[in-house]
């Protein structure tokens, strides 16, 4: 495939005719109302990246044969693609995000049966446009194309690293320019809670933004706006409130949960301990906080799923731990929401609507780590194999976050392009090379990362239970928005890759050549990107 499109489409056939070139006030031609929102941006992203202003004209007001067409069809031409597998974000039956785009003899037509599809293929058309070598021309081609999964994701950790609602859309931006539809929100975690619900009345002696109060957070109004935002981009937001482990922040803001046992040491290794923190499920002032949480929290957010967090629940006494997801996968479930659990909620058995996120598939680790710590590691690798043996048996759904692939904060491995060029921007990308990323895990390649294949996740015979991918973000390293899309970029677009294309496209020099040419995207948008060296960017 000589194309710069990324997700790689399901087929795309080069037409050896005339293509298409954009013009000034090209006229672009709509007959449904319901995607003139769509067609709107869409002018205005090409006008953004191009300099071309375009006019989009409904109905009757355009010409007999607009130049670039959008057609709303109850059966497009797309036919005989396969549906994609796993969940939908939005519940029911996944959204048919089908599309045909042909591009031919000096026309431009895009077919699709749903809005969703028409965003799709407009997100398509956008990229041959602007990351096209020749200026303000996309080449003539016949694209059609699905996704391989229906749940495609980015979580990210608002928690340790506060970004603000403006940089919160920008990522949203991105998911919506690499087809990704679900954005998860890490909202708590031991270092914020980022949450109103939960929170003690503020006082003159207590201010709600207070190191003492948890820091910065989000009131229910910008959580709002966000998840419309995301909506009109065809992205669900799923929050995550993580509990009962990682409440390090939420018992500081309320001191009324704790119990005299759910703050503890425990040797992480020989001679080391570490401070652990939990929700006690005995204590009733738990429960009663934490139906309040998710009630606010179901409150702002539409979608059908509320993650529950549910990791390292680490100096928790097994029973306690059991006892407290169990009961709080029952709130959600009263709340007419699903729950969504990180692999360690397996520890609490399994009904057949749970769905587990399943992350800690095996850690390479630096050769410098010392023994003790390898042998803690490979102790929790073992006790998550025990994880996918629970959550196989129970043939739950699994959203597939391998660690190895997915988590964008494994150091890259590969020098950067611009490694010699000294002060200004090679300075600033040897910095933050150098500086970013959890260093308990070994560096990898970018390439490293985006070979792997989703549907062997669990391992042979289980590829139907994996219902959907998605990358993780963490903020250990990370200071701001530019740290934040360093990491991001370029790895993001390969998760994306792996969670719509085909696997029969998912050969790394076509990735490598394609993701050459969305440098200058970035740049347009203002996005830090690591210039690896390993790739020859346009």
């Amino acid at each position: 495939m000589d194309h710069a499109v990324i997700p790689a489409p399901a087929q795309f056939e080069a037409r050896d005719r005339q293509g298409f070139a954009f013009r000034p006030d090209t006229t672009v031609g709509y007959a449904d109302a319901a995607i003139a929102p769509l067609v709107r941006r869409f002018c205005a992203q090409v006008t953004w990246r191009t300099g071309l202003r375009l006019a989009p004209v409904h109905g009757d007001r355009a010409p007999d044969e607009p130049p670039v067409t959008i057609d709303l069809a109850a059966a497009p031409e797309p036919g005989g693609l396969p549906a994609p597998a796993g969940l939908s974000p939005d519940g029911g039956d996944p959204a048919d995000e089908r599309y045909l785009l042909l591009i031919e003899d000096g026309r431009v037509v895009l077919r699709a049966a749903e809005p969703v599809g028409v965003a799709r293929g407009l997100i398509t058309l956008l990229q041959l446009l602007a990351s096209g070598t020749e200026e303000f021309r996309v080449p003539a081609a016949r694209i059609t194309d699905t996704p391989r999964y229906a749940w495609r994701s980015l979580s990210l950790d608002v928690a340790r690293t506060f970004f603000t609602v403006g940089e919160i859309r920008r990522v949203i931006d991105l998911l919506e320019l690499y087809k990704l539809n679900v954005l998860h929100l890490h909202l708590t975690d031991d270092q914020a809670w980022r949450l109103a619900p939960g929170r003690l009345a503020a006082s003159p002696e207590r201010p709600a933004a207070s190191p003492e109060s948890g820091a910065a957070f989000y009131r229910d109004e910008d959580l709002a706006e966000l998840a419309g935002y995301a909506a009109d981009r065809f992205v669900t937001i799923v929050p995550e409130v993580d509990t009962p482990g990682h409440a390090s922040a939420l018992l500081g803001l309320r001191p009324d949960l704790k119990s005299g046992r759910n703050e503890v040491e425990y040797e992480f290794l020989p001679g080391h301990r570490r401070r652990a923190v939990w929700l006690d499920p005995e204590l009733p002032a738990t429960f009663e906080l934490m139906e309040q949480v998710l009630a606010g929290v179901a409150a702002i957010f539409p979608g059908p799923y509320l993650h529950i967090g549910a990791d390292e629940p680490r100096g928790m006494p097994d029973e306690a731990y059991a006892s407290y997801v169990r009961r709080l996968r029952r709130l959600v479930r009263i709340l007419g929401r699903q729950p969504l659990g990180w692999q360690e909620s397996a520890r609490a058995g399994l009904d057949p609507d749970d769905v587990v996120q399943y992350w800690l598939t095996g850690l390479d680790l630096p050769a410098s780590v010392p023994p003790q710590v390898r042998a803690q590691v490979e102790a929790e690798v073992a006790l998550s194999r025990r994880d996918a043996e629970a959550v196989a048996a129970a043939s739950v759904p699994v959203i597939a976050s391998p660690l190895g692939h997915c988590y964008l904060d494994v150091p890259y491995a590969d020098p950067p392009a611009d490694a010699g060029a000294g002060a200004g921007a090679g300075a600033a990308q040897a910095d933050r090379h150098g500086r970013l990323g959890l260093r308990v895990y070994a560096p990898k390649t970018i390439a490293e990362s985006f070979r792997w294949e989703p549907a062997e996740t669990l391992g042979p015979g289980r590829a139907a239970q994996v219902a959907g991918v998605e990358a993780a973000i963490w903020a250990e390293t990370i200071s701001g928005f530019d740290d934040l899309s360093f990491l991001l970029l370029p790895r993001l677009p390969g998760v994306a890759h792996r969670a719509w294309s085909d696997p029969r496209h998912g050969d790394w020099p076509g990735h490598r050549d394609r993701l050459a040419r969305h440098g200058r995207l970035w740049t347009q948008d203002g996005l830090t990107y690591f210039r690896a060296a390993t790739v020859d960017w346009a």
